[in-house]
């Protein structure tokens, strides 16, 4: 032992370098630990599925199994629960780190109203694409007489005329009025039958005779 303490001495730059190595590894092994401690490797829990269950509920179960959780979103199922969890991130049943955050998804206790734009006057194709942009998707289309084809007359909801601004609920079907290019409703009709139709009215028509 003495024998090396005097090396060291005689040759101080080679302690050095022994002292760094050292060091370095002393170093490496402390960074390693700690790494392990934070992250807790190795250990991985379930999430509970908490899919369709109530808020306070879903809250009270990832609480006792010691996540945090995260509204994030809120959005309307029909026929689901108002009030209960709709989607989960991660799913249940997963595993994760111990105190994860659960991000979770709430069914609305009623639908996202959306304002009617205006697509009166507008082209049918243009029209289409107006109520798309607002979200409106389902959409039927019912000819009605109009001097001009395939112009929007007007809008209706549930057989009832629809006025910009109005609000209904995100996904309901409208209707789309438009014109199908006669102002008479005689669209199916040719010239000759419109002919014979006026001959008839004359003939049948008493008045002629008296």
């Amino acid at each position: 032992m003495g024998k090396l303490i005097d090396f060291f001495k005689k040759h101080p730059i080679i302690k050095t370098l022994v002292l760094m190595i050292i060091v370095f590894f002393l170093l490496i092994g402390i960074t390693l630990y700690g790494l392990n401690l934070y992250t807790r490797h190795g250990k991985a829990v379930i999430v509970p599925d908490v899919k369709a269950l109530v808020l306070p509920d879903a809250i009270r179960i990832l609480e006792r199994e010691g996540f945090r959780y995260e509204i994030i979103d809120s959005l309307f199922i029909d026929g689901a629960v108002p009030g209960s969890v709709a989607e989960q991130t991660p799913a249940g049943n997963s595993k994760v780190k111990e105190g994860r955050i659960i991000y979770l998804s709430i069914n609305a206790y009623s639908p996202r109203m959306i304002s009617c734009p205006k697509v009166a006057d507008m082209s049918l194709r243009q029209a289409m694409s107006t109520l798309e942009s607002v979200g409106l998707t389902d959409v039927t289309i019912k000819d009605v007489p109009s001097e001009y084809p395939d112009l929007v007359m007007g809008l209706q909801y549930r057989g009832e005329t629809l006025n910009p601004g109005d609000k209904i609920p995100a996904g309901s079907t409208v209707t789309l009025l438009v014109g199908n290019g006669t102002s008479g409703g005689y669209s199916n009709a040719t010239d000759e039958e419109l002919l014979q139709d006026t001959d008839d009215a004359l003939i049948t028509d008493e008045s002629w005779f008296n």
